[in-house]
């Protein structure tokens, strides 16, 4: 889109002066929109206010501003949570309700890039609604009440304390903790598997498995596809600040894998997912649902019984992984790829 508009900013110059002038200006407008993607890379990532004023959940419009309001009637803990840089993050701990709390699944749900966990809701209710599941869905620094601001090692951090919260719930009883999945969307995806790979790292327990919805397999290669005249590897070698690979992280992930990808995306390019299934080359079980008509925002609900569905069925296979145990997890390694149209 931004070659399209250029190339026609181009031909209205040429036809309206020298052609040389024509040139110089398009030269000029390239370079002022790269400086500007330079220095307000951050802001363009980040996103806490997708409107002025609309920062905390208790400013969102109603029906988006608690999982309690009528709408919805949702069973919620209001959370706060301590991270080892000692910033408070918030949370909401909704609950699968009925009863079914201690042997439910739960998500640890890690939003996409803009506004906070309030905007979610309508997910959260379907989500609760069909797959009877507990969800923590904690707003990254700076975002929401959360306090700070938002960068890689610090949002990666927020996640790693919402993931001890989960982890001390399960040692209380409250949950099971043989059962905790991450989903990630969008950004949210490559926070979901920057948390796996901490904990890889630590060696500590892992999650049940990862659900990976419209995410990106960095952000050098987001670059490639959103703005190709400027993917010149010296140049966001030099200047691109922001990075989130995700692709260097997820060879390493031995995590049952539940990919969701809208085929029309107009944000991250659906290659993205299949980049990233493929490289996952050490998870013992690997899904992929392509929605075929399904956008960046709106997969999730365009995605009809096959969105659900899909995920029912990976949360039973790898509970049954884990209960399995590892013996289980070796003879799945090489089973074939399903992918779900």
């Amino acid at each position: 889109m931004n070659i399209i508009i250029l190339a026609a900013l181009f031909m209205f110059m040429v036809s309206n002066s020298s052609w040389h002038m024509g040139v110089l200006i398009v030269v000029g407008i390239i370079v002022v929109f790269a400086v500007s993607l330079i220095l307000r890379q951050e802001s363009m990532l980040y996103v806490p206010c997708v409107m002025a004023g609309m920062q905390t959940t208790s400013d969102n419009p109603e029906g988006y501003r608690s999982p309690s309001e009528k709408k919805w009637n949702l069973e919620f803990e209001d959370v706060y949570i301590k991270t080892s840089d000692d910033i408070m993050i918030h949370a909401w701990f909704i609950k699968a309700g009925k009863d079914k709390t201690k042997t439910a699944p739960t998500y640890l749900f890690c939003h996409a890039n803009a506004g906070n966990i309030g905007l979610r809701l309508p997910n959260f209710a379907k989500l609760v609604e069909r797959l009877e599941a507990n969800i923590l869905a904690f707003d990254y620094r700076g975002y929401g009440a959360s306090e700070g601001h938002p960068f890689e090692e610090g949002i990666i951090e927020d996640a790693l304390a919402a993931w001890r919260w989960l982890d001390e719930a399960a040692k209380a009883g409250t949950i099971d903790g043989k059962r905790v999945f991450v989903f990630g969307r969008s950004l949210g995806g490559a926070v979901a598997l920057a948390l796996s790979h901490e904990l890889h790292k630590q060696g500590s327990a892992l999650p049940c498995g990862l659900i990976l919805e419209n995410t990106f397999a960095s952000i050098p290669m987001l670059v490639n596809s959103l703005f190709p005249f400027l993917a010149f590897e010296w140049l966001k070698d030099k200047f691109l600040r922001l990075r989130w690979l995700s692709i260097d992280r997820i060879p390493h992930l031995e995590i049952p894998l539940l990919f969701i990808s809208g085929q029309q995306d107009e944000v991250v390019p659906c290659s993205h997912s299949e980049i990233l299934h493929n490289a996952a080359v050490r998870s013992p079980l690997r899904r992929i649902l392509r929605v075929e008509d399904g956008m960046h925002n709106d997969t999730w609900d365009k995605g009809g019984e096959n969105y659900w569905k899909s995920q029912d069925t990976f949360i039973k296979e790898c509970s049954q992984l884990r209960l399995s145990g590892s013996q289980a997890a070796t003879s799945c390694s090489t089973s074939k790829d399903i992918n779900v149209e």
